[in-house]
């Protein structure tokens, strides 16, 4: 995998998408292309607004057991305060990956680079991460009532 590698266009306008909310997308996912030369939307692998529902297991159920990729949320979330709702940018690089790991996490301040405004970015390796209460701990250290509607 080469230092060169690139933001695809595809990344930046479904970026742009999701942040308008133009996109129907809660989850979309980032990967490399069959040449390593770019980081690319992965087709398919996604999760539509409309299928909100069992949220976190069917974001688990996405997640490549032995190879990183990046992962764009838009994350509907209730703290005591106000209804929020947050883009959130995730590393995912099991242990068990076969890829560079250290090549992947250079990358990734790339593609952070590529998505202006994103403010929560986070390196998950364990798919147990991916559940409501940790999800939930880290949008607002225990001030999160109701996460893509699970209560906490």
């Amino acid at each position: 995998m080469a230092s060169g590698v690139q933001v695809d266009n595809s990344v930046t306008v479904l970026f742009e998408e999701m942040r308008l909310k133009k996109s129907g997308k809660k989850a979309a996912f980032f990967g490399f292309s069959p040449d390593e030369k770019f980081i690319v939307v992965q087709e398919g692998k996604e999760i539509l607004s409309c299928e909100r529902s069992n949220f976190f297991q069917r974001l688990k159920a996405l997640l490549p057991e032995n190879n990183c990729c990046y992962i764009l949320m838009d994350l509907e979330y209730v703290t005591g305060e106000s209804k929020k709702q947050d883009l959130v940018f995730v590393m995912w690089c099991p242990e068990e990956a076969h890829q560079k790991k250290i090549t992947v996490c250079k990358l990734k301040i790339v593609l952070k680079q590529a998505l202006p405004g994103v403010t929560k970015h986070w390196e998950m390796h364990n798919k147990e991460d991916f559940i409501v209460e940790q999800i939930a701990k880290k949008l607002s250290s225990g001030k999160v009532k109701s996460l893509e509607g699970c209560n906490v």
